[in-house]
């Protein structure tokens, strides 16, 4: 009889267990609505820089830049901050299979032997009782606490799988940055020698002029002094490059200096065609960092549900299947079977303020999850505008910059003739110099500003990654 008791105690238990706490449903996003995606609403020159194509997964491939590619494609196999992602995951996942076989009864095999000596009136006795089998506990989730466990705990690993995405995102990101960085170093460092170059062959005209007569010892001396004026800036820009080039090989898992031979100064121009930006009205679900924010949210709605059910009794089974004997030698023998059955009820009766006070407190951490969450869709949408605008306008001071550097080269050139006729005195000649290093100079670090500009665009509408519904998937 006690089975078939048993049996009906179990089923009535399990029809009648509920869930409570709150359901989670993740909130509706409106639409960005992002005003720089169509640059002509600031200036004609910005016209046709975004395009509605999608941008490929790998948006550095675009650049056509071998180089980039590779110094990428390295960093994503063996930057550090991405195995550490990735052993979140490892965490996240291991943690969701307990909390999921927590459903079911744990079973554990074990044997024991106890002797005991009790003293008697005429003596004593030894007691020897030997045990071996499986001990069985399950606790019937009748209100939903393992149930609510386990969906926090698989909210907490969508949202470890997002931060993984974030990683590579801010990865590829920063190593292309510092490419262009690096880019843009080099060549201001090449424009500062050449413009020394050029005001060597200027020092030794005006020293030759003086020598005949025709100049001056201030030609002379003023000469001198842009030529260590440039001289003294070299340093500093060669100490950008090793900077940059640093930076690059700590990303990419190297040591400082391992990619040196590599990363040699060479021609990058700037992205000069339309910017394939595809939808920018999804961007709050394409970026990685609002989807495991709101995975975040999620799991602390879960565990208000995990909170709750600590207010209602907890019912559990304890049970023990094996062999029990008095004599170790016989212990495995039919007659010696035994079995037991022990429900238990536990339930804070007489603690429930305490139990109130921490579900205040789970309720309290979503308020803040959830503030965290809309913080983070506000700084998405901050960061896209920022990049989009960005983008255009550097676009424009690029062509700027390129028409001040046509026109101040020129101005240096002629400027230069004419002194060498005496048309003009060098003072005319050196600031005609000056503004062409300057222009240069401008022009190189505008390159760089409009390459970065790129990458700072895709970066800020999530790189790349899964579509949203892979991500919400009911179980992994």
């Amino acid at each position: 009889m006690v089975r078939p008791l048993l049996a009906s105690t179990l089923a009535m238990a399990l029809a009648a267990c509920v869930t409570v706490g709150p359901d989670y449903r993740a909130a509706e996003l409106a639409p960005a609505q992002l005003p720089s995606a169509n640059a002509t609403t600031h200036d004609a020159a910005a016209a046709g820089l975004f395009s509605d194509g999608h941008p490929v997964s790998s948006w550095w491939a675009q650049f056509g830049d071998p180089v980039l590619d590779q110094l990428i494609q390295r960093s994503l196999e063996a930057n550090p901050d991405l195995w550490i992602a990735a052993a979140r995951i490892d965490e996240a996942r291991a943690v969701f299979s307990e909390r999921r076989l927590d459903l079911g009864p744990h079973v554990t095999a074990g044997a024991q032997q106890t002797r005991s000596r009790e003293p008697l009136p005429d003596g004593h006795a030894i007691t020897e009782i030997d045990s071996v089998g499986f001990d069985v506990g399950w606790e019937l989730d009748l209100f939903g606490r393992i149930r609510r466990s386990k969906e926090a705990a698989f909210a907490d690993l969508q949202a470890n799988r997002n931060d993984l995405q974030a990683v590579q995102v801010s990865v590829a990101a920063e190593v292309a940055r510092n490419y262009f960085e690096l880019r843009g170093a080099q060549k201001q460092l090449d424009v500062a020698r050449r413009t020394l170059d050029n005001l060597a062959s200027t020092q030794r005209l005006t020293e030759s002029r003086w020598q005949l007569g025709a100049g001056s010892q201030l030609d002379v001396q003023s000469s001198l002094a842009r030529i260590k004026a440039i001289a003294a800036s070299i340093p500093q820009l060669e100490t950008n490059e090793a900077l940059f080039r640093n930076r690059l090989s700590v990303l990419a898992g190297e040591r400082p200096g391992a990619l040196d031979a590599l990363l040699q100064s060479q021609p990058t121009p700037a992205y000069a065609q339309p910017l394939p930006i595809g939808d920018t009205t999804a961007v709050l679900r394409q970026r990685p960092d609002v989807r495991a924010a709101e995975r975040r949210l999620a799991a602390a709605t879960a565990r208000i549900g995990v909170a709750t059910a600590d207010l209602f009794p907890r019912v559990s089974l304890q049970g023990f299947i094996g062999f029990v004997s008095g004599d170790f030698s016989g212990l495995v023998n039919g007659d010696n079977k035994a079995w037991s059955v022990t429900p238990s009820v536990t339930w804070a009766a007489f603690d429930i303020g305490s139990v109130r006070a921490r579900l205040r407190a789970t309720e309290a951490q979503a308020d803040g999850v959830a503030a965290e969450y809309e913080k983070t869709v506000l700084g998405a949408l901050e960061d896209t505008e920022n990049a989009l605008f960005a983008y255009a306008r550097m676009q424009v001071r690029l062509k700027r910059v390129m028409e001040q550097a046509t026109a101040a080269n020129r101005a240096a050139e002629l400027a230069e003739v004419r002194y060498r006729n005496g048309a003009s005195d060098f003072l005319t000649l050196l600031d005609a110099q000056r503004t062409a290093l300057d222009a240069d100079d401008a022009l190189a670090q505008a390159e760089a500003d409009v390459n970065v500009g790129v990458v700072t665009v895709y970066k800020a509408l999530g790189g790349w990654g899964e579509s949203e519904s892979e991500l919400v998937a009911s179980n992994p």
